[in-house]
């Protein structure tokens, strides 16, 4: 088996903090979205990375984290939305380019998840297989790749309906026997840019294609409440002992992250991240993300995502 972690989207709706950063180098807690996907990966299975020219220097770096682990980060020619393969299309040209003859786990990079890898390849039984979350709510629903069931097998798949036929949300992870990636590659040429464009295929070719449904935290951080909630739930959210002393001033409501290294005095802070090396001074800071080595003086700051090294005197 081989696994695939396609990395190589823009992700404009997280803009400025993706303006010169991948999606899933983006940090949850202690670490960036990508690696907590590495750690889940059993150690054997070798890993391709696909990215983009726009972000590989930054990929190449991280690569350097994980020297323990057999990762290869693959570079598509494109620069910007306008050349993108397509979701679907990185998987043909990886499957092409690395001529992959093996089974195929793929997982979008921009997943966050608690349920266990292992559980999910120890599920696969031959046949096409994908992921599937219950989000309870039809509007929620439409967002996704929506799954119709008979048991585990599949019966029906809606991409993104405007009238959903269930809740199962298809989450981006994915297991390809052998035998099928053919099939793959003829979905991608038709459909490039649907990352459950096969299932749809695998139906019409009367392919049988299985689900496994977990019940365990699941997040595609595609907006600013999904990166909130996402680090709110990664069970790390914390303000560190030293910035609630009484002599630095500073006041925390609701749910907050705050990298340790940071330096906050006389602040007012509620349900916000703060990372790594930001300095804040005689602030209020409400829903809001500031990126690394950020500096604020005498600022109130509402639902903002902040980019990194941002500097406001007032």
């Amino acid at each position: 088996m081989k696994a695939l972690i396609l990395a190589g989207g823009f992700a404009t709706r997280l803009w400025p903090l993706t303006m010169n950063k991948a999606k899933p180098l983006l940090p949850i807690a202690d670490k960036s979205i990508i690696s907590h996907i590495i750690d889940k990966i059993p150690a054997d299975i070798p890993i391709v990375v696909s990215t983009n020219k726009a972000f590989q220097d930054d990929f190449f770096a991280w690569r350097k984290t994980h020297a323990d682990r057999n990762i290869t980060v693959f570079i598509e020619d494109s620069k910007d939305d306008s050349g993108k393969k397509g979701a679907l299309g990185a998987i043909r040209l990886v499957i092409n380019e690395f001529k992959i003859d093996d089974d195929l786990l793929v997982i979008a990079g921009d997943n966050y998840f608690s349920f266990q890898i292992t559980d999910f390849i120890n599920a696969f039984d031959g046949r096409p297989m994908l992921a599937a979350y219950d989000v309870r709510s039809v509007d929620e629903a439409k967002k996704y790749g929506v799954v119709i069931t008979d048991g585990k097998r599949i019966v029906d798949f809606q991409e993104k309906p405007a009238q959903p036929k269930s809740t199962l949300a298809s989450t981006g992870c994915y297991l390809y026997p052998q035998k099928i990636l053919n099939h793959i590659i003829s979905a991608a040429e038709q459909m490039p840019d649907v990352l459950g464009g096969p299932f749809n295929y695998f139906l019409e070719h009367d392919i049988p294609a299985d689900i496994y449904a977990f019940d365990e935290y699941w997040n595609d951080i595609g907006t600013f409440n999904a990166y909130v909630d996402a680090h709110m739930s990664s069970g790390c959210a914390h303000v560190p002992e030293h910035l609630a002393q009484d002599h630095l001033g500073n006041t925390f409501e609701g749910v907050n992250y705050i990298d340790a290294d940071c330096i906050i005095k006389n602040c007012h802070i509620k349900d916000s991240i703060v990372l790594s090396g930001s300095r804040l001074h005689n602030c209020a800071i409400k829903e809001s993300i500031i990126d690394k080595e950020c500096e604020f003086h005498n600022l109130e700051l509402s639902k903002e995502i902040v980019k990194q090294k941002t500097v406001v005197f007032n």
